[in-house]
This record gives structure tokens, sequence and C-alpha cells, in this order.
């Protein structure tokens, strides 16, 4: 069965309870700097404090990489999946909300928007021979399999001669033209990798942090909620976001 992984800046986000809800029979991992300390306790729920899985301080270090806590986060992600006992996982962002229909293997999910032409040159040059999709999967949420992570991993290191996230560090530092999204260069990899993969078209809101409704109504109308009040907000992006809330578009 697929296992759960939760990754948060934030251990007691209110997000987190819905999903805990919506998720009561798998089983789940709440990572995030000060998991042990949540106030979720469900029995299905292990916390694990992230520097356990990948030491913070140490790696900011080394690395030297402007936007660390950003690309930390999805650094973490995949050495989640590398070091914890299973075989799937779906991992969600602590911000999102989103159905347990997600937890499917062999399925992606789009936007339908275009890939960012940062991302699409990260990939070119980690896999030349690659054909790309072109459509974003950056969706908040994504089912890896370790033994197609692992694969893609050594791939990276075979072809760099460098440890993985140090091959991925320095493309970033060293090109302002490339960027790294864990969640396209997976998507990517497995559409290069297998035939058998299902992409379903999804509706997500990423502004629910600018919406006076509820989850349950909001849910309704889009596949996958995010609430990010640590974005940029002026007048004109509360008015867009409840404009498109309004008649259903999708921001994101």
């Amino acid at each position: 069965m697929i296992k759960v992984i939760i990754i948060s800046k934030n251990e007691n986000l209110g997000s987190l309870e819905y999903l805990l809800k919506l998720f009561e029979s798998f089983e789940i991992f709440l990572i995030s700097p000060k998991a042990i300390d949540s106030k979720y306790n469900q029995t299905n729920l292990t916390k694990i404090n992230d520097s356990e899985i990948l030491n913070f301080d140490k790696l900011k270090r080394n690395l030297k990489l402007e936007k660390f806590g950003w690309y930390y986060q999805q650094f973490l992600k995949y050495q989640s999946v590398l070091i914890l006992e299973g075989e799937d996982f779906l991992i969600i962002d602590g911000d999102t909300i989103l159905s347990s229909s997600f937890a499917k293997r062999n399925t992606l999910f789009t936007t339908g928007h275009k890939t960012v032409e940062k991302y699409s040159n990260l990939h070119k040059t980690l896999f030349p021979e690659h054909s790309l999709h072109g459509k974003s999967f950056i969706t908040n949420q994504m089912v890896f399999n370790k033994k197609t992570l692992k694969k893609m991993i050594f791939d990276i290191e075979k072809n760099s001669k460098k440890k993985w996230i140090y091959a991925l560090s320095d493309l970033v530092k060293n090109d302002p033209d490339k960027a790294f999204s864990e969640y396209q260069v997976y998507a990517e990899y497995v559409l290069n990798q297998k035939r058998n993969i299902s992409i379903n078209k999804i509706s997500v809101f990423r502004r629910m942090d600018l919406i006076n409704d509820s989850v349950e109504n909001a849910i309704k109308k889009y596949d996958i909620l995010a609430y990010e009040p640590h974005h940029r907000t002026i007048f004109v992006h509360i008015l867009r976001a409840k404009l498109y809330y309004f008649i259903g578009r999708g921001i994101g």
C-alpha cells in the first residue's frame, strides 16, 4: 500500500488536520523542523524531525546555495523516499489539501500549463537523451516509487560524477537559466522510463489564504488547495484570487 509523507515547514498547520482525516486509512509520516512537538498524535502518524532525514545546517554550510531553504525542501523529499521503509510514497506539501484519490501508482497529475523553461533547461542537462512532455507536473504532490527514484539518482550521479545533491546544486548555482523542481524532474524521468503512465489534468488553487470560504466548499471546485500566505500579496493579487475563485478558475 502507498504510504503518505507530508513535508512541512510548520508542524501544526491547519491543513495537516484535514490531511490526517482524508488519509486516515494510510500510514503517514510528518516530516518538519520540529515534528516531534506537533500537536497531532494520530495512531497512524509517525513524526520525524527533518534534520534526522537530511541535516539542514550541515548541508547549508556545504552547498552555499541561494534560496537554500526552498531547495532543501525539495532535496528532503527525495531523501525521505530513499531512506524510509516502503516502495511507493505519496508526498504532499504541508500547506496543501487534497483527497486520497491522489494515492495512485503509475499516475501523474498536471495543471496543463506549459513547463517553465528553466526547469526544462536543467532536465536537458541532466538527461540530454530525454524527450520532454512540456507540461507542468508541479502540483504540490506526487507519488514516488523508490526503485525508480533510486535509478534516477544513480543516472544523475553517473552522468555528473557527483553526489546527486551536489550535482543539482551546482547546476542551479552556475547557470541562472536553470532551476530545479523535484516534481518536474521526476515526472519527466518517469515518462521517459515507462509507457503505462496515466496523465490526469487537474485544477489547483494556490491562494486559499486569500479566500474567505470553507475547505468543504473549495474542494468541490478544485482538486488541490494550497495556502501560501508567505507569498507576496498586494491588492491586485487579492482581487485576482477572489475573481478567479468566484468563476472557478485555478491559480498555479
